[in-house]
């Protein structure tokens, strides 16, 4: 059951949802955005989805978008309009929270809808039956996406939607025959999610072959991926076989297919139009069953284009399955959980438990029982009192806060190989120091080991590359712009987008904020006043901070 919130000056809607999907917990209608408000801060347990009207005949102080002096066309044309004036306003507040835009009227909804962010969007064509599927099955298909699971396995999701919306299309994936491209940056996990999801939830029961093509020869790639026998080229001794057959009833990823020729590019679109594959240097065909992933942090339909790879690989590929893994920089507010999720899983490790063993020795602490040392993560100022066997790993504020800032050049794999490292010698300094290492109340108990911030600045220093655009100062972040009524209101808008970010980057301190925007902590006030003069509520985003 979901709680779904209606925006709709009318009636009909809301009685056509309570009719066709009862299961679910229907409240409204909020006729304007002051009553939109007032029922999302009223739900405790908070909304699930909204399903937004396009068309509000309301009084002109009740509209969105309507300056002073409006003449009649100009306030006709906000209640037009009005879904997408609140659905902007429902953006700047949960950014998450899915919408599903209808309309009665026609008109260019689907660009409209794109361009605000809308999940979804509905025409309502006046039969009720069609209008009852269309929206069931788009609602069901929503909620099936943002209610998956935050974890598998390896692969930590977190809880925005668009990775929960990944998961889904990956599930839906992972079980056809169709190749599935993989996109996104360096170290964003398309491989971990090759091997642990895509093969695992494909019912297969063949063997996955994973084969990273950038770092093979090239005279050697036909013949690691489709095998030859002996003679075919200089040093091939014996027959063998290629990825396409050990992978035969199970997954193949190939990492990095930008890097194929020409030639082995011909002859890979060959083997995928006929389902079969012929070793090199041989005429006899052997059919070969596989899930093909494959993976790239390029852009193979810009590579199209450039003449860099082919247009019907490209194309037998499936360019329909591209799912795009985000940069780590797009997930921060997933952060702190994915420092938990990382530190869990080494942990495990046979390195970490030694380590932790030799330290509570070290401190004449009470022998462990035969338990495994239990490792718990604490972000933040506040420290958690430790059960037995139980060993707090603490990140302070200033700690956190160095990880919320640093671009991650190296996505999730600069961020694991930095919060193991960060841990490993955190345990050993403390092993070598004869105490817990830190300052205040939590460097007297020997059950916590802080995680310095000097230690972690040190790392991210280690491994930070040329082109991390961590030397040219300041901070980055997406924007989106979205046309207005006149550049103040553009500029106003792009301001109120990068204040939202900023807040959550700083977990609501405008000290901090006045530090990236002004280089000085002490102008917290000026910061906060203009905050305040765009709109911008606090109640409002410290609810997606916790």
């Amino acid at each position: 059951m979901a709680e779904i919130l209606v925006i709709d000056d009318q009636d009909r809607t809301l009685e056509l949802c309570r009719r066709i999907m009862p299961e679910h917990e229907w409240s409204g209608p909020a006729r304007s955005w002051n009553e939109a408000q007032q029922a999302l801060r009223s739900k405790r347990r908070g909304v699930d989805l909204v399903l937004l009207d396009m068309h509000f005949d309301l009084p002109i102080a009740e509209l969105l978008g309507v300056g002073e002096g409006a003449d009649e066309r100009e306030v006709e044309r906000a209640r037009r309009a009005q879904g997408l004036h609140i659905l902007e306003k429902l953006r700047s507040a949960s950014p998450d929270l899915p919408v599903v835009l209808m309309t009665a009227q026609g008109g260019d909804l689907e660009r409209a809808a794109d361009r605000h962010g809308a999940e979804e969007y509905t025409y309502f064509l006046n039969d009720e039956d069609l209008d009852a599927r269309a929206l069931r099955a788009q609602v069901a298909g929503i909620l099936q996406a943002t209610q998956g699971r935050d974890r598998d396995g390896p692969i930590f999701w977190g809880r925005s939607l668009e990775m929960k919306r990944t998961r889904a299309r990956l599930m839906t994936l992972a079980r056809g025959r169709l190749p599935v491209i993989l996109g996104g940056p360096t170290g964003s996990g398309k491989s971990l999610i090759a091997r642990h999801f895509i093969h695992e939830r494909s019912g297969r029961k063949g063997r996955f072959v994973s084969i990273d093509l950038s770092t093979i020869p090239k005279d050697l790639v036909a013949a690691q991926l489709f095998g030859s026998i002996r003679g075919a080229y200089t040093g091939s001794i014996g027959d063998r076989p290629g990825a396409f057959e050990e992978a035969d009833g199970g997954t193949l990823f190939l990492d990095e297919i930008g890097n194929l020729s020409e030639g082995v590019q011909r002859m890979l679109l060959t083997v995928l139009q006929e389902g079969t594959v012929t070793r090199i240097g041989d005429n006899r065909e052997r059919k070969i069953s596989v899930k093909l992933v494959v993976a790239t942090n390029e852009d193979l339909g810009e590579m199209v284009a450039k003449g860099r790879f082919r247009a019907d690989l490209y194309m037998r590929l499936n360019p329909a399955t591209t799912v795009r893994l985000p940069p780590l920089r797009e997930r921060k507010l997933d952060l702190a959980k994915l420092l938990s999720f990382v530190v869990e899983r080494i942990s495990q490790t046979d390195q970490l438990q030694e380590l932790a063993e030799e330290y509570w020795r070290r401190l004449g602490m009470d022998r462990l029982s035969e338990r495994t040392m239990q490792v718990v993560v604490s972000c933040g100022g506040t420290v958690k009192e430790a059960k037995p066997h139980q060993l707090i790993l603490l990140f302070p504020e200033r700690t956190m806060r160095l990880l919320r800032a640093h671009s991650w050049p190296g996505n999730l794999r600069e961020f694991a190989m930095t919060i193991e490292n960060a841990v490993m010698l955190s345990l050993a300094e403390a092993i070598s120091a004869g105490r817990p290492p830190g300052v205040g109340p939590a460097a007297t108990r020997a059950d916590v080991v802080q995680i310095r911030p000097k230690m972690v600045r040190d790392l991210m220093v280690a491994v930070r590359t040329e082109d991390s655009g961590e030397n040219e100062g300041g901070w980055s972040t997406e924007l989106r712009i979205r046309p207005q009524d006149g550049l103040n209101r553009v500029a106003q808008d792009i301001e109120r987008q990068y204040f939202v970010q900023l807040y959550l980057r700083e977990r609501g301190d405008f000290a901090g904020m006045a530090q990236a925007l002004l280089g000085n902590p002490d102008d917290a006030r000026k910061v906060q006043l203009r905050f305040n003069q765009l709109g911008l509520k606090v109640r409002e985003l410290k609810a997606r901070l916790s």
